[in-house]
């Protein structure tokens, strides 16, 4: 990697990464970092089952047939006017969730239009012009990016839990929706922007043209390692509070660790990043992608200690830590940057799908079987899966 070429990308697109970073901090992608610490007041008031809950959040999948059109619309219109609008609608829905009467079918259709409207201010959008002003250190820039979401989760999860704890699940709602509105449509007014001159990678033959990328087997191998991996992924996240405090862990320790998860999350971020701008970037995807399976062995072993939960976390945000900045990096490299934002809004659609899956199958196996254990070893599976999908990629040098 050229030392001169980075730094001036970096000269040039820093206040990009900054404001996407800022953005995706406080819109849909942090969602899953904190998410769980709705799952026991919500069924506590309303006498859902966890399963219940479960299959109602699963229908967000309805909303994320969405993603590979707005991401057209970005791709035409430039990412901020997209932005600005699916921030606005996000902290609407989360209102809307504040307001929700306790019905499951008034909260499942919220849930669709969380998805289907916060994808607007989603990874594929704001990544879209972060990776247009890259090339050379495109993988850090993205890692970075990314890392706006853990380490924004980090900050908000003990903020929400003392939220919810004081006023309500209703107010941690209302607060949630205040960030959103606050922060990120302030930030992506103010900071990100495509660049002026559009940036094709010419090396890609496969970017040109739309159907060209769905006639690719790199691109369907790449969509489908997403859905082993994101299931699993998902699934551990919606519950993951819940599950700590079944393993022993208090409230607070269960917080606690979210946060440790987080900040794990942005040191793999970090270094995937790294990596991906030095070495193969499908070895370096496969070994990321594999690392949590060990997480899910480790929570298998026991109730763990507040030690031992802090090892598995850990593991697991190895490839939650760069699972999107990963699948970003490799379109832009795979396919250039003409239709980056429909084909990573066509990667978000198996997110979308399998992360719908991962949601129900946790939560109606915890009811199934009275625990974690057997969505543990099928998440397990799914780590090994997709690594194995993606080291298959095998890019080629100068890719």
């Amino acid at each position: 990697m050229s030392g001169a070429a980075a730094r001036a990308e970096w000269r040039a697109g820093w206040p990009v990464v900054g404001g996407a970073a800022l953005g995706l901090g406080v819109a849909l992608p942090a969602w899953n970092y904190y998410s769980s610490l709705f799952v026991v007041p919500l069924t506590q008031e309303f006498g859902w089952t966890r399963g219940e809950l479960a299959r109602a959040s699963a229908l967000s999948l309805i909303g994320a047939f969405a993603a590979p059109w707005i991401g057209k619309f970005a791709d035409r219109l430039g990412a901020r006017p997209v932005l600005v609008f699916g921030l606005a609608a996000y902290g609407a829905v989360l209102a809307g969730f504040a307001a929700q009467p306790g019905s499951l079918s008034v909260y499942a259709a919220l849930i669709v239009l969380h998805t289907g409207l916060g994808l607007a201010a989603g990874g594929a959008i704001f990544c879209r012009p972060v990776a247009g002003w890259f090339s050379v250190a495109r993988g850090m820039a993205l890692g970075i990016t990314m890392s706006g979401v853990p380490l924004a989760a980090a900050i908000i999860t003990p903020a929400l839990q003392a939220v919810i704890a004081g006023a309500g699940w209703r107010g941690g709602y209302l607060f949630l929706a205040a960030l959103a509105v606050g922060i990120g449509i302030p930030a992506t007014l103010a900071l990100v922007r495509e660049r002026p001159v559009a940036t094709e990678d010419a090396s890609s033959a496969e970017g040109g043209d739309w159907n060209a990328i769905l006639r690719a087997p790199r691109f369907w191998l790449l969509f489908l390692s997403l859905i082993p991996v994101n299931t699993a992924g998902t699934g551990i996240m919606s519950q993951m509070a819940p599950l700590l405090t079944d393993a022993g862990q208090s409230a607070a320790s269960a917080a606690l660790l979210l946060s440790i998860f987080a900040g794990a999350v942005i040191v793999a971020r970090l270094a995937a990043g790294w990596g991906i701008d030095r070495y193969p970037p499908h070895i370096v995807a496969a070994v990321v992608t594999g690392t949590p399976a060990l997480g899910c062995v480790v929570l298998l072993l026991g109730p763990p200690s507040f030690a031992v939960a802090a090892l598995a976390l850990m593991l697991v945000a190895v490839q939650q830590g760069a699972e999107i900045d990963l699948v970003g990096n490799l379109i832009a490299r795979l396919f250039g940057m003409r239709h980056y934002a429909t084909a990573y809004g066509a990667c978000v659609l198996a997110l979308g799908l399998s992360g719908a899956a991962g949601v129900l199958l946790f939560g109606q196996l915890h009811d199934w079987y009275d625990g974690y254990g057997t969505a543990l070893w099928l998440s397990a599976l799914g780590y090994a899966a997709g690594a194995l999908l993606l080291y298959a990629l095998r890019l080629r040098p100068g890719e």
